[in-house]
């Protein structure tokens, strides 16, 4: 392929449970920072055997103009802000001409939707604004995006649950190495709501045994873990092609090397150690990549105790033995649709360190989990490679490959 023609990103924006900033995210986790706490909502629920959750910061969105503002539910609210950061990291104040814009989440806002119907329900449907409705509409936030930055190219808002934010990426990427776009924001945004947890905790993929050491809830790989912690937040990134980038003097943050998604068939809940492995290895024959030549796995590993199991045994079955692997739910809890995107940021911020961050609470390994190269602490470590996995319920797989600027 001409080099030329190649994927790069120039911008990355993120909204976490660190705070509002690509800086804020890197510093959280490198720090190991403690983001979760327990949600008053669920300890109301004696029913519901989680009580945690790691929500973004309460912050002052009046910055936003109104017009744009009112029809923003906050993951709009979100989204706005980590697509002005990575928009100004690639080196724009405004969106360029042409700009497309690929982002989506699992659900639209569920606090909005529950006043709505509460609205229903007392039948008073007269108090429904026109406000009202922009926010719970599918694409809510791509739509309150474009219009506030005036962004006006193609605007595709794909909505894969869990997988959504790493397959907007390859939705982009695929994009721009087609030609419909030169260049694209891409990722996923997610507001939380206790609705989210008590839905996880029925299907009994929630962590329930640390309720009263929120940080230490989430445990990928390890023996005791008992399921995810359901967080919120947005990340989006700025992909075009190596020549726009070169043209415009913009500097080159990573390479976006392959991509490639598969269906689980047989459950929609658990993943196969089989279809996963069929995922990794179709982003690596498709970015003309050799196993030996990653560096780095960074696990979609949500703590449940079936989905790490099968994520590790695919990844010995492409990579073998010495393959290192983290996970970095333990830090962020999982962020949803955001979370391929926010944890892809977190890669290119590892490659352009050299360091690996650790899976935050694994300190015993769960003997069923393949035998890889787990790390519990900071490491200083070549990475020039990175395969980035999300895995969604309802059976959506994907995989990504990014390198570090040659």
């Amino acid at each position: 392929m001409d080099d030329l023609n190649k994927v790069v990103i120039t911008g990355m924006g993120a909204v976490s449970p660190y705070g509002a900033s690509v800086k804020a995210l890197w510093e959280g986790l490198l720090s190991s920072g403690n983001c979760i706490h327990t949600v008053p909502e669920l300890e109301a629920l004696p029913m519901v055997n989680t009580k945690v959750a790691a929500t973004v910061p309460t912050a002052d969105y009046s910055f936003i103009p109104r017009k744009y503002r009112r029809s923003m539910s906050r993951m709009g609210l979100y989204a706005y802000c980590a697509a002005q950061e990575a928009l100004h990291q690639a080196g724009y104040e405004t969106a360029p001409e042409k700009l497309g814009f690929f982002m989506g989440s699992t659900l639209n806002s569920i606090s909005v939707w529950l006043e709505l119907t509460s609205y229903s329900q007392g039948a008073h449907l007269e108090l429904i604004k026109t406000s009202d409705f922009l926010q719970i509409m599918n694409h809510s936030p791509l739509a309150g995006v474009c219009q506030a930055l005036k962004i006006n190219g193609p605007a595709m808002g794909g909505s894969e649950a869990c997988a959504t934010g790493l397959m907007n990426m390859g939705l982009g990427f695929l994009a721009i190495r087609s030609g419909l776009v030169s260049q694209a924001l891409c990722g996923g945004t997610e507001e939380y709501h206790p609705m989210f947890s008590a839905c996880f905790d029925i299907m009994q993929a929630t962590s329930k045994n640390s309720n009263d050491c929120p940080e230490r809830a989430c445990r990928p790989f390890d023996q005791s873990r008992t399921g995810l912690v359901v967080a919120e937040g947005c990340g989006l990134v700025f992909m075009e092609s190596k020549k726009s980038a070169l043209e415009r003097g913009a500097p080159i943050l990573a390479e976006v090397l392959g991509f490639y998604a598969n269906t689980e068939t047989e459950n929609m809940a658990y993943p196969s150690a089989q279809t996963l492995q069929k995922c990794m290895e179709g982003a690596l024959h498709h970015a003309h990549i050799k196993a030996q030549d990653v560096n780095l796995l960074n696990a979609h590993a949500t703590g449940t105790v079936a989905g790490d199991i099968a994520e590790t045994q695919a990844a010995h079955a492409v990579f073998g033995p010495n393959l290192r692997i983290n996970s970095l739910k333990g830090h962020l809890g999982h962020t949803m649709g955001a979370s391929g995107t926010l944890e892809s940021i977190a890669c290119v911020n590892m490659m352009a360190q050299q360091v690996m961050l650790p899976t935050k609470n694994l300190q015993n390994l769960d003997t069923q989990c393949a035998p890889l190269h787990y790390n519990t602490q900071v490491e200083k470590v070549p990475l020039n490679i990175i395969m980035k996995n999300s895995f969604a319920i309802g059976g959506n797989n994907c995989s990504l490959l990014l390198r570090r600027p040659q």
